[in-house]
């Protein structure tokens, strides 16, 4: 507000005195004043502040100035708050006037809601000062803590009067520690004291304890000691107290020196050595020490060139001379047998590289044997096979394991069985199925030697001879045995080479022999039983295709003897299908499971027939693959759908390796003609009247519908049922009287009076009915209903 303005103001307060003063007419009230004020100050004539109580009214200048007098007396720093209550102003107003205040004046601060002058901030570095004297030492912390201040506003302030009023200086790795030139110089001496006395590696934090350094200003100090030539040492692991160490030099290079004696005159480093030495990571250590030597790191040792020279000397003699070394004693007592074994596989391998001709196999770690050794001691063992094979053929314990452990052995030969193979064949239409589905063929295998960790051996698939085990797992086939592990030692202690050996030597050799002899036993004697049974190869294939007829036959009669249970009822329908299912249908299924059971060489009785209980037996023992399809056809013939059977009937002929031909009309019928015909044979040389009224039921059905009925005799009286409606009037009464005769037989038998007159009659009708139904046309039929 300018001048005039104000003295515009002052005359108006003049006038409103005077107006007051006046008669009662002519004075304002209280409420007119106040309603003036508003009205000067809302057109911007009038520019005040009101007052916290409403009766006073202050001007921007004059709050300024008020808000000044507060900052002086409070000594340069107050609480905006404390200005507001104490003015009586509003808090707004005066935080409004005071951030101009700032801003007009660079000595001013207001920080958390304070007002702070720089004269404070001076009175106060002179007791940071003061304090910063006496102790030496003091963090921006410990000041903000004391005055109650934001730490980067403390910092910025007394780094700006560092120097003047404060007389000291910051730390160069934390900014926020302050220390005096004196202290500096102080704790330099003293540690320079302390680690110029240290001979040994000592940790930061002993020292540090043990002598009250200030941490950050110690790695400080002792860094420019090191980087000045002062302190001869290192100091490691970072700037943690807790993980630093300070090497001296001394103890550097009289460590060295150790070092370089023992590898000198040992020819070998130890970590634990090194680790005792305070070494704390030996490797690292060696491979900077030593990066231009030819040293080798094995285990928890670094070996030199002139040990590695001494191993590789002695193998090569071994396997050039076909004999065996153990290395072992070359090694000093701390080596372990692993870092042996891989010392070993390394002068191995550098054989290798020169492509030595002379091949090894490792044993006990340490000891290598020549490859013509093993081969030697190898072969003489299976020259003991032959004889033990023919033994084994000729009391049958040979037939006997490979009825037993069929799967298993299809399993060695293959991921693809020969089962898998003849169903892809028959699956894909080609010929070459059957007899070539079931040719046996013998593979060649190797001799192979697999030794324990660190063998150095090519051929080491001996894993896959664990797998079949002789009796020590009991989860596993028992097999027949070559040898035993004890007489397996006898025979290859019997090696003239291995006389001198150590017997931990004999013992592994036996024990890596023993499975893989066994298995090439197996091999040996399965060569031997096959040749045996070369001369039945075309029995073999004989059988093959009588059973491809047989089932082809059975299959045909299946399809037709449905087509003629369609004429019945549903129900009838469902115990005809039992009956077909529990007859043709089952002996199919048995006749394929019985050609799988001797294919696989499954033991059952021959001579008997086969019951269902015997028939899922067999099922469970044969290959996985053959298994699930002959499972599923079994399964269908204890129900009444052929729609089942069939379907499961597809995969079982298919995993039998039978391949049907095409439906063929021509001989469909001549299969009705002889299943007529075969009828007609049993009726006319049959003497039981229950039978002779059976047969000459189906001969009829035959006749009537052309289609062949496979039932049993409890389904005549249904079969008579249907042939009265398509039979002659006489020929049905015939038929019902001679039916209802046998039943009077069959149910007196007690009473010999009735059963006397009952078989009279039957003997009367019996060639009538024969000749009936021998004779019967279908044209007779269509011939009766027509008139």
């Amino acid at each position: 507000m300018s001048s005039a303005d104000w003295e515009e103001v002052k005359r108006l307060a003049a006038d409103f005195q005077r107006a007051q003063l006046s008669s009662t007419l002519q004075r304002l009230s209280e409420r007119n004043c106040v309603e003036i004020i508003n009205k000067l100050v809302e057109l911007k004539l009038l520019n005040v502040y009101y007052t916290t109580n409403g009766k006073e009214y202050v001007t921007p200048q004059q709050l300024i100035r008020e808000i000044k007098d507060e900052l002086f007396v409070h000594g340069g720093r107050i609480n905006l708050v404390d200005v507001s209550a104490i003015l009586g102003i509003d808090l707004s107003v005066v935080e409004g006037r005071a951030s101009e205040l700032s801003h007009s004046e660079p000595g001013l601060r207001i920080v958390l809601g304070q007002l702070i002058s720089r004269q404070y901030l001076d009175t106060v570095a002179e007791e940071i000062n003061e304090k910063l004297q006496q102790d030496g030492t003091t963090t921006i912390g410990d000041i903000a803590k004391a005055y109650d201040l934001p730490g980067d506003f403390v910092l910025e302030a007394v780094v700006d009067r560092l120097g003047t009023i404060i007389h000291g200086q910051q730390d160069d790795y934390d900014p926020r520690t302050i220390f005096t030139n004196a202290y500096v110089a102080r704790h330099r001496a003293r540690v320079r004291g302390v680690l110029s006395a240290v001979t040994r590696p000592i940790p930061v934090s002993t020292i540090i304890s043990q002598h009250g350094f200030q941490e950050r200003l110690f790695f400080s100090v002792v860094s420019k000691l090191i980087a000045n030539g002062r302190l001869p040492g290192n100091l490691t692991g970072g700037r943690q107290a807790n993980k630093a160490v300070y090497i001296p030099d001394i103890h550097s290079r009289t460590q060295m020196e150790w070092v370089d004696g023992y590898l000198r005159q040992n020819g070998y480093l130890e970590y634990e050595s090194l680790k005792r030495l305070g070494i704390t990571d030996p490797e690292g250590y060696i491979r900077k020490r030593y990066k231009d030597e030819h040293l080798t790191v094995v285990g928890n040792v670094c070996v030199g060139p002139g040990l590695i020279d001494q191993i590789e000397a002695a193998v090569d003699d071994a396997l050039l001379s076909g004999g065996w070394v153990d290395i072992y004693p070359l090694l000093p007592s701390v080596f372990s047998g692993e870092v042996g074994c891989q010392l070993v596989n390394m002068a191995l391998k550098k054989r290798q590289d020169k492509k030595s001709s002379s091949g090894a196999h490792v044993f006990c770690d340490t000891i290598v044997v020549s490859d013509h050794l093993f081969v030697k001691i190898t072969s003489d063992i299976e020259a003991l096979m032959p004889p033990k094979a023919k033994q084994a053929i000729d009391r049958g314990a040979f037939k006997q394991q490979l009825s037993a452990s069929k799967l298993r052995m299809d399993d060695d030969e293959g991921p693809k069985s020969k089962k898998e193979e003849r169903r892809k064949k028959a699956a894909g239409g080609k010929s070459g199925g059957g007899t070539q589905g079931r040719e046996t063929k013998t593979r060649s295998v190797k001799n192979k030697h697999k030794g324990r960790k660190g063998a150095h051996d090519s051929d080491s698939d001996d894993d896959d001879f664990g797998a079949s085990g002789t009796g020590s797992n009991p989860g596993k086939l028992q097999e027949i045995e070559f040898l035993t592990w004890e007489e397996l030692l006898q025979e290859v202690t019997k090696n003239p080479m291995l006389v001198d050996c150590p017997e931990e030597l004999t013992e592994e050799i036996a024990q890596r022999l023993h499975q893989p002899m066994t298995r090439k036993f197996q091999e040996v004697a399965k060569s031997m039983f096959l040749a045996s049974l070369a001369a039945a190869g075309d029995s073999r294939r004989k059988n093959h295709q009588q059973l491809q007829e047989k089932v082809s036959g059975l299959l045909v009669s299946i399809r037709l003897s449905e087509k003629g249970i369609k004429a019945f009822g549903s129900d009838q329908q469902e115990q005809l299908y039992k009956h077909l299912l529990k007859s043709l249908c089952t002996d199919m299924v048995n006749e394929l499971v019985m050609f799988l059971a001797d294919d696989s060489m499954i033991d059952f009785a021959s001579d008997k027939a086969l019951t269902p209980e015997a028939r899922v037996k067999i099922i469970s023992k044969l290959d996985d693959a053959i298994k699930e399809p002959m499972a599923s056809v079994h399964k269908t013939l204890t129900g009444a759908s052929l729609e089942d059977f069939f379907s499961c009937a597809d995969s079982a002929l298919s995993a039998a390796d039978i391949m049907l031909k095409k439906k063929d009309h021509k001989k469909d019928r001549q299969m009705l003609i002889h299943h007529r015909e075969g009828l007609i044979e049993q009726l006319q040389g049959s003497m039981d009247t229950a039978l002779t009224l059976h047969l000459a039921s189906l001969i009829l059905f035959h006749s009537v519908t052309g289609h062949m009925l496979h039932a049993s005799g409890k389904f005549v009286p249904q079969i008579l049922g249907y042939l009265k409606d398509h039979l002659p009037a006489e020929i049905g009464e015939i038929l019902l009287e001679y039916q209802g005769n046998v039943m009077k037989s069959l149910k007196n038998k007690d009473n010999a009076e009735l059963q006397s007159e009952v078989l009279g009659k039957l003997e009367t009708f019996t060639p009538k009915v024969k000749e009936i139904a021998i004779t019967f046309k279908k044209s007779s039929v269509s011939a009766t209903t027509e008139e």
